[in-house]
């Protein structure tokens, strides 16, 4: 499928890993597609399923007092791209990974699909939201106390 910024296909690495992180149903897990109702076909009519989901992240938030902030779908990229710099991720995979066109002399002449790079890249944006969604057990962290404000110590005296 050609990206409306290129006419050049979007090749993304096949099994991008956020069936683990339930964002595909299970029964659709092994399709090529992330976002899919019935695995043969993209997703249409995003403002529909945004909406659903707004209502039910507003539902449950509400349970616990907090207010659902208005947000977009490019919202998703951006915090993609985010975290992907927080991983560690080159700057330039994590561009080709969000479909981003290289220009000038690099997109010229480096033709390279970048598959296993961009594969990399996805696992280790899931592996982060995973630990983010579902963070470790805390029972190895020690909780450290700072010392009482306006006090001196004996090294300040």
């Amino acid at each position: 499928m050609a990206s409306s910024a290129s006419a050049r296909p979007r090749i993304r690495p096949a099994r991008v890993p956020f069936a683990r992180l339930r964002l595909a149903p299970e029964s659709h897990a092994h399709e090529d597609f992330v976002f899919t109702v019935n695995g043969r076909t993209p997703l249409n009519g995003w403002s529909k399923y945004k909406d659903r989901l707004d209502g039910k992240m507003r539902h449950a938030l509400q349970e616990q007092g907090v207010e659902l902030k208005p947000w977009q779908l490019r919202d998703l990229r951006r915090t993609a791209r985010t975290l992907m710099s927080r991983a560690g991720i080159s700057t330039e995979i994590a561009e080709r990974a969000l479909g981003h066109v290289m220009t000038l002399v690099r997109g010229t002449y480096d033709r390279h699909d970048y598959l296993a790079e961009k594969r990399d890249a996805f696992e280790q944006l899931a592996t982060l939201v995973e630990r983010i969604v579902n963070p470790p057990q805390q029972a190895n962290m020690v909780a450290l106390s700072s010392p009482a404000r306006g006090r001196r110590t004996s090294r300040q005296a």
